[in-house]
Formats: C-alpha cells, sequence, structure tokens
C-alpha cells in the first residue's frame, strides 16, 4: 500500500478547514496555526512531501522529500528573494484570492473620490448647509479612464467591477499577448479572457497609458523589473486631476517623486495601501497631505474562504499528480 502524501501547514486555517483539507484522500496533514520559522521547521521535519507556508525549512537537509512549498500570498518576493530557488520544489502563490477584497478597496477608492465624500463629511462636521452646492457635486465615472497596471487576477476583477461602472479600461502588463488568465478566481469573476480592456500594452508603454489616465491603479508585483516602474517620467505623464491607487507594493512606485507631485498639487492625489517602507514611519509626509488617503496594507484582508479553496484544490491535485494552480516562476518572481 502506497503511502500517504504528507503536508505540513503553518497557518492558521479555521478547525472547520483542516478538518477538510484531512478528509482528502490520501493525504497526512501535520498542522499548527503559528506561522513563524520554526513553527514551519517543526512542521516540514522528516519526510514531509509539500509545505503551506510563508517559507521554506531553514534547513533544507531536514525535509528532503519536500517539492512543493503554497504560500499564502500574492507576492513571493520574500520567498524568491533570498539565493536562488533550490531545483525540485515547485512554488504557487495565493493569486487571485485576494482579487474581490482589493478590487473592492479599489473601486471604493475611486468611488471616494469621485463622490467627494472627504470634502462632504468635512462640510458636515461643520453642521452648515453650504451657500452653493457645487463644488460638493460629484464626479461622473461613466466614460472616465481607469489605468490598471498589472493584469493579473486582481487587476482584471478590478478592470470587471469598473466597466460595470462605464469607465474605459485599459490596461499594462508584461505580455500583452497573453490575455488568457489561468489563476486562481472565484467563479464569475474578474475577466479570464481579457476582454474588457480597450487596449493592453506592454510595461513600456506604462507614461503614454498613463497620460489617458482619470485614475492609475498599480497591483504589479514587485520583481526586479518592477521595481520603480512607475518613475518620476510616467508620474509627471498624469493629468492634473488624476488619481493614483496603490495596492500593489510600495517600491513598484518612485515615492519621492509622487510626493513631490502631491506636495506641488500637480496632480489630484493618490490613495496609498503599501509603502517602500512598512509600517509608514510617523514623520513621513505623506501622513500630512490633503489630497492622500492613508490605509495600512489592509486591501487584501479578507480572503479567508478563497484561500481555504485554493489550497483544497492544490491539495487535491497535488495527491492526485495533477498540475497546480498558481504555478509561480522563481525568475520571473511571479
Amino acid at each position: 500500500m502506497a503511502r500517504a502524501v504528507r503536508v505540513g501547514i503553518a497557518f492558521a486555517f479555521p478547525d472547520a478547514a483542516i478538518e477538510s483539507f484531512r478528509s482528502i484522500p490520501g493525504l497526512a496533514i501535520r498542522a499548527t496555526e503559528r506561522t513563524d520559522q520554526a513553527a514551519i521547521d517543526e512542521v516540514a521535519a522528516g519526510d514531509v512531501d509539500g509545505l503551506v507556508a510563508k517559507a521554506l525549512p531553514s534547513d533544507r537537509a531536514s525535509a528532503p522529500s519536500l517539492r512543493w512549498l503554497q504560500v499564502l500570498s500574492a507576492g513571493v518576493e520574500t520567498v524568491v528573494g533570498v539565493g536562488s530557488w533550490p531545483g525540485g520544489i515547485v512554488l504557487t502563490n495565493a493569486r487571485g484570492a485576494y482579487a474581490g477584497s482589493i478590487a473592492q478597496y479599489t473601486i471604493a477608492a475611486i468611488l471616494r473620490v469621485a463622490e467627494r465624500m472627504d470634502e462632504r463629511s468635512a462640510q458636515q462636521r461643520l453642521a452648515q448647509w453650504p451657500a452653493g452646492e457645487g463644488r460638493f457635486v460629484g464626479r461622473r465615472l461613466r466614460g472616465q479612464t481607469l489605468v490598471i497596471v498589472g493584469y493579473g487576477g486582481i487587476g482584471r476583477e478590478i478592470g470587471r467591477l469598473a466597466h460595470a461602472h462605464g469607465m474605459r479600461v485599459l490596461a499594462v502588463k508584461a505580455r500583452p499577448q497573453e490575455r488568457i488568465d489561468t489563476a486562481y478566481r472565484l467563479p464569475g469573476t474578474g475577466d479570464p479572457e481579457g476582454l474588457i480592456p480597450e487596449r493592453i500594452v506592454r510595461l513600456d508603454g506604462l507614461a503614454d497609458a498613463a497620460a489617458e489616465a482619470d485614475f492609475l491603479s498599480i497591483t504589479l508585483p514587485i520583481t526586479p523589473r518592477t521595481r520603480g516602474i512607475v518613475s518620476a517620467p510616467v508620474l509627471a505623464a498624469l493629468r492634473p486631476h488624476a488619481w493614483l491607487i496603490n495596492t500593489g507594493r510600495g517600491p513598484v512606485v518612485d515615492e519621492a517623486a509622487l510626493l513631490r507631485l502631491l506636495e506641488e498639487g500637480r496632480i489630484g492625489g493618490a490613495v496609498l495601501d503599501v509603502f517602500g517602507e512598512e509600517p509608514l514611519p510617523p514623520d513621513s509626509p505623506l501622513w500630512h497631505l490633503p489630497n492622500v488617503v492613508i490605509t495600512p496594507h489592509v486591501s487584501g484582508a479578507e480572503a479567508d474562504e478563497e484561500l481555504e479553496a485554493l489550497v483544497s484544490e492544490n491539495l487535491r491535485r497535488f495527491v492526485a499528480g495533477e498540475p497546480l494552480i498558481n504555478q509561480v516562476d522563481p525568475e520571473r518572481g511571479y
């Protein structure tokens, strides 16, 4: 009788999810709610074949049978950024699992700006009906241009929701010719065939696309190629009323150049959930700019059900010897 496929899990899944995983035929689970390196080393020790955790074991020799790592984040820079990726280990990530929550955050940010919610709230606190209502009237989204930088699972769900509001969608991605999305997604979400954007352009066309944006949404992962790609020239191409929304990674944007534009009022503003340094230091000028909305890296916080569904399907596939969802190319970093 063949031995069970053994997988270690170092993540705080609910007990019901762990029991569901254990019910997969031919699978043996060793699980802990802890996520620290010591916990990873503990569940990965011995003859474990797969690992669901944020990192590899600190000593690869302690897990000689390991051939799969599933991380629970979309970005993998903390995993592949340390040395070379070990041969024989497949890496999968959680791209697509956070698409719903981050897309909701992004559309909420766009609506907050378009409906002048901050100005209206400030006026409410004064308990005064304004003499002229004109400056509190919202901006119509239909026909406005949203440029999505990074058209993966998250970008495609943002595109779907924006399209439903009548927005014109342009997309920027590393390989425009690859329109089909094979990553994990909830049924009925996203744009799996890449049909929503009016145009999909290469990363080197970012500045030209930015010049058309009323809103610029950044969902790129951080890789050597994307670091600083939203550069000073790209930011300078934005129109005076345009807003930037970053839910990808902070270092994708030239933060110093963005700060200058915001301080000088040369763009409408920015909604920022990620930063070059996190937590954002208390002395950062970004905290005090009236045209900046800051949130503490929370745009992808609600994804429990999606993560459980993704991990469950990959566990099933792993046991069955089928291709895994969301395989990452360690050389590309996504």
